[in-house]
């Protein structure tokens, strides 16, 4: 099951990787979002995404095929279009979809997108989970181009965008050589390359968007960032930001997150160690973060106002033994294997290898081959993930962003 990358003669790169399903996954992808907005046009890309599938009649017309369009979202640094056909439908649907992506936008529906977004911001606003990634980018990222990526900056400037703003940003954005499509199942391939290029061919070729890369600069002590809310328990993000890994460096974080605290691993270090040992928290779990230039490494946890300080300092306790002492050989390779027959179980997601693709595309220029992610994990090394948590899980230079009743907090580091 090969990938072929095959090349419209106006740039935009369409990804096929065969896969034995009933039904064909796609991806559409572009870069966008906060890092290529200017300061007057913050929160553009996000109305672009509402936008580009907005049309209700072409919406009624692609789901009467089945399944159609999934989710759309603005990242970071990309904004993407999920979407799938049972395999018979998938000529006709793709077809819709692209009429649909590159429909014309009146300033009526660009006003009532506005309203609609409004709401979805004041709902955002109030999710500890927008916040916390929102506070902590604030004080990680405060200078660089991401710290523009915070939803409560695009509330405060949608009034100000218009739909000039909107048409220049488009044509910068959805243009062939800043456009990638992937495509996840079996497609007949020359009759469907002919439908992408007689629904998207017709885009300008313009530009990929360039990348300019900005130093993230360092916390100087531990940083503590509060939104201060009226329920019950705090929602705490511990997180340290890093600069740009190379390949085998995002390999070891991912195998020391596995170990720390896999999401969805009832025997991680954290869990057993904070929840199942001494029952602080419901879920604690950590993640990873990459952009162009940099990246996180975050824990995520609920607790009791007076258990936040505990919890902290046991997230940290574990850090620095590893960088201390050393990960032992049996726990790195038990991780690395768990995170190896995970990249297996991914191979049967066909919604996350699309989406794999299309981000390693428009990334890196070119995807990986799906058959290998197992293989790639089991070439992690001890010693890279040791190396990882020296350099850069510092306690000093972390930040503790908190939401819920924290006006009197004031969490230490203790270890």
């Amino acid at each position: 099951m090969a990938v072929e990358v095959h090349t419209l003669d106006n740039g935009l790169r369409v990804v096929l990787y065969r896969h034995k399903i009933d039904s064909v996954y796609m991806t559409l992808i572009n870069r966008g979002s906060a890092r290529f907005e200017r300061p007057e046009e913050l929160g553009i890309s996000h109305i672009l995404e509402h936008l580009l599938v907005r049309d209700p009649e072409m919406i009624y017309k692609i789901e009467s095929l089945g399944e159609g369009l999934s989710n759309a979202e603005t990242g970071s640094e990309e904004i993407s279009y999920y979407f799938s056909f049972p395999h018979r439908n998938t000529l006709r649907g793709a077809k819709l979809m692209f009429r649909l992506w590159t429909t014309p936008i009146s300033a009526r529906e660009f006003e009532l997108e506005r309203r609609t977004i409004t709401t979805e911001y004041i709902e955002e606003t109030a999710d500890p989970n927008f916040a916390l990634d929102d506070l902590f980018r604030s004080k990680a990222w405060h200078g660089h181009p991401l710290e523009q990526d915070d939803t409560r900056r695009w509330q405060k400037n949608l009034p100000n965008l218009t739909l000039e703003q909107f048409a220049e940003f488009r044509q910068k954005t959805q243009c062939g050589r800043n456009t990638v499509l992937t495509v996840v199942g079996n497609v007949p391939t020359q009759p469907f390359l002919d439908v992408v290029r007689n629904g998207l061919d017709g885009m300008s070729a313009g530009e990929l968007l360039p990348i300019k890369k900005f130093p993230l600069t360092p916390l100087e002590k531990f940083t503590v960032v509060k939104d201060v809310r009226p329920i019950d328990q705090v929602h705490c993000l511990l997180g340290f930001a890093h600069s740009e890994l190379n390949a085998r460096e995002r390999l070891a974080r991912s195998v020391l997150s596995t170990y720390l605290g896999g999401c969805t691993l009832f025997s991680s270090v954290l869990f057993r160690k904070i929840r199942e040992e001494r029952a602080l928290v419901y879920y604690i779990e950590s993640d990873t973060e990459t952009f162009y230039d940099s990246g996180a490494w975050v824990v995520k946890w609920i607790c009791a106002p007076g258990d936040v300080e505990t919890v902290l300092n046991l997230v940290l306790e574990e850090i620095v033994k590893i960088s201390r002492d050393g990960m032992p050989l049996k726990e790195f390779r038990r991780s690395r294997h768990i995170l190896a027959l995970n990249r297996e179980s991914e191979l049967e997601e066909p919604v996350t290898i699309s989406e794999a693709l299309a981000e390693e595309t428009i990334r890196y220029g070119k995807p990986s081959d799906p058959a290998r992610w197992p293989a790639q994990v089991r070439r992690a090394r001890q010693e890279e993930v040791i190396e990882f948590a020296q350099k850069h899980l510092n306690p000093q230079r972390a930040v503790l962003a908190m939401f819920g009743p924290v006006e009197n907090l004031e969490p230490r580091i203790l270890v």
